[in-house]
C-alpha cells in the first residue's frame, strides 16, 4: 500500500511539471527576442535643412508615393521630375507623358506653375498622371529627409500633408565612360573594351574592339541601385574576341544590381541562392571609370 505523504509528493510533482516546462519555454523564447532585437538595424530618418538649392534640389527625383499611394507603373515605365534650379524649370515625366512646367521657390515655400504635358493616352496608368497633375497643383512646401544614403523629398500642402514623395535618382555615378575591367573574376582590362551609359536618357554604348553594341537601360525606381541592360544589339562581326564580348553580353543580360565598390569602380551583379539556401549577391562585371 503506497502511503499518503507518497501520493502527495507525486500530485505535486505531476502539477510542477508542465509549469517547470513552460518556465523553459518561456525563457528560451524571452532568449530568442533578445537576438532578435540585436539583429535588428534600425535605419533612422532625417531632416535636412535646405540651405542650398543647386546642390540639394537641383536633378532627377523619381516619384515613388502621391497622397500617401505608391507608384505602381509598367516595367520600363516611371515618373520622375527633374528639378532645374539654375532654369526655374521642371522636367520629367509623369509615367505616360513627357512633363515641363515652372517654379518659385523662398525658403521651404515652393510654387510650381505652368504645368504642361504631352498628350499621349497611357491608358489605365493615366490615373497616376491625373493624380500628380492635381496634387502639383497643391504644393505649397518642400522638405528634404535622408534614410541612409538614401535622399527623399516631400511635397506638401499648406496644411503640411504630403502630396507627392519623391526620391533622388541615386544612379548618377553610373553615367559616362566605364573600361570593362573583369567579367564574372575574370581580368579583361587588356581587351580595351568601353562602355557608356547614359542614365538619363537610359541607353548603353559599348565598344568591344570587334563590335558596337548598343542597347536600353532600365531602371526600378522603387529598388535600390536596381539597373537593367535590354535589347542589346551587337553589329555581328566576327573577331578573334568574339567570346570575350559574349560572355559580356550574357553578363550584362543578367544583371539586376550595381555597387559603388570604390571612387574609381562600380560593380554589377545579379541575386542567386547559396547552398544554404540564403540569397547573396553574384558579381558579374567590374567597371573602372575612364578618365576624360
Amino acid at each position: 500500500m503506497i502511503k499518503k505523504s507518497t501520493i502527495i509528493a507525486l500530485l505535486i510533482a505531476i502539477v510542477a511539471m508542465p509549469v517547470t516546462a513552460f518556465a523553459k519555454k518561456k525563457k528560451t523564447k524571452e532568449k530568442e527576442d533578445k537576438i532578435l532585437v540585436v539583429e535588428q538595424v534600425v535605419v533612422e530618418e532625417k531632416d535636412i535643412p535646405i540651405t542650398n538649392y543647386m546642390e540639394q534640389l537641383n536633378g532627377e527625383w523619381n516619384v515613388q508615393e502621391i497622397r500617401q499611394n505608391e507608384v505602381n507603373l509598367p516595367r520600363g515605365s516611371r515618373a520622375y521630375l527633374y528639378f532645374d534650379v539654375q532654369g526655374g524649370a521642371i522636367y520629367g515625366n509623369t509615367g505616360t507623358n513627357s512633363l515641363n512646367a515652372l517654379y518659385s521657390i523662398n525658403g521651404n515655400k515652393i510654387s510650381i506653375t505652368d504645368v504642361i504635358t504631352t498628350k499621349m493616352n497611357g491608358g489605365y496608368f493615366q490615373n497616376v498622371e491625373k493624380d500628380l497633375l492635381r496634387a502639383l497643383a497643391d504644393v505649397n512646401t518642400v522638405a528634404l529627409t535622408q534614410v541612409g544614403e538614401t535622399e527623399y523629398m516631400e511635397l506638401k500642402n499648406k496644411h503640411r500633408d504630403v502630396l507627392v514623395k519623391l526620391r533622388r535618382q541615386n544612379l548618377d555615378f553610373m553615367n559616362g565612360p566605364w573600361l570593362v575591367k573583369k567579367i564574372n573574376d575574370m581580368n579583361v582590362a587588356d581587351r580595351d573594351i568601353k562602355m557608356v551609359n547614359d542614365v538619363e536618357m537610359l541607353t548603353v554604348n559599348i565598344t568591344s574592339g570587334c563590335n558596337i553594341i548598343n542597347g536600353v537601360i532600365t531602371i526600378d525606381p522603387m529598388k535600390e541601385w536596381a539597373i537593367e541592360y535590354e535589347d542589346l544589339k551587337s553589329s555581328h562581326n566576327q573577331c578573334p574576341n568574339i567570346d570575350t564580348e559574349t560572355r559580356l553580353l550574357i553578363a550584362l543580360e543578367e544583371t539586376l544590381y550595381c555597387r559603388k565598390s570604390s571612387a574609381t569602380e562600380v560593380e554589377l551583379y545579379t541575386k542567386e541562392t547559396d547552398d544554404m539556401g540564403n540569397i547573396v549577391d553574384k558579381p558579374l562585371v567590374v567597371l573602372e571609370k575612364v578618365r576624360i
